[in-house]
């Protein structure tokens, strides 16, 4: 017998295999470098969700929040508060101005079908879930619960965390939520 070529030998491997976890390998490598190309570019959007693209908003704010500021100032701290009523009428004060303070800025609000007056008024929105927990908190103290103060969560955060996330995007810290609770 002739020991020559056997031709059912598979033919040399000349061509790499690629198996499917070098196939997608090289597909996520890609897309990260898609990703990156795209993040970096012109197209990708860039700044704070929340900052205004008008600041106009922004600057009539800064100085209504600063007169609530001013306002609150006048109250006693809560250590003055010779009785769970007392401090109940304190944090109902503090609330009054506050809530004062949100009716004056939906009026001067953007136009609600605009970007900035969406934002605007779910910035308000938040706003007054955090001040119908203080009201909540206020009755706790009428009712003899002296318990700490818990606001309303939205999705994982406290609401509190968007008021404070879109003054400071837009660089009104006067509006922060106060802390005189």
């Amino acid at each position: 017998m002739d020991k020559g070529i056997d031709r059912t030998e598979t033919p040399s491997k000349g061509l790499r295999e690629f198996s499917v976890g070098k196939v997608i390998s090289v597909i996520l490598l890609l897309t990260i470098a898609l990703f990156w190309i795209w993040a970096l570019s012109p197209l990708a959007p860039s700044g704070h969700p929340d900052k205004l693209d008008d600041s106009s908003f922004a600057a009539e704010a800064k100085i209504l929040c600063s007169l609530a500021e001013d306002e609150l100032a006048e109250i006693p701290f809560a250590f003055a508060a010779a009785s769970p009523d007392e401090r109940a009428d304190q944090i109902d004060q503090g609330t009054a101005i506050y809530r004062a303070l949100v009716s004056d800025l939906l009026l001067i609000a953007p136009d609600e079908n605009t970007r900035d007056g969406r934002l605007v008024r779910l910035w308000l929105a938040d706003y007054s879930v955090y001040l119908d927990d203080r009201d909540a908190y206020a009755g706790k103290f009428r009712n003899g619960i002296d318990e700490a103060f818990t606001v309303t969560k939205k999705g994982s955060r406290w609401v509190t965390d968007p008021v404070d996330e879109f003054a400071k995007a837009n660089k009104i810290r006067e509006c922060l939520v106060p802390l005189d609770v």
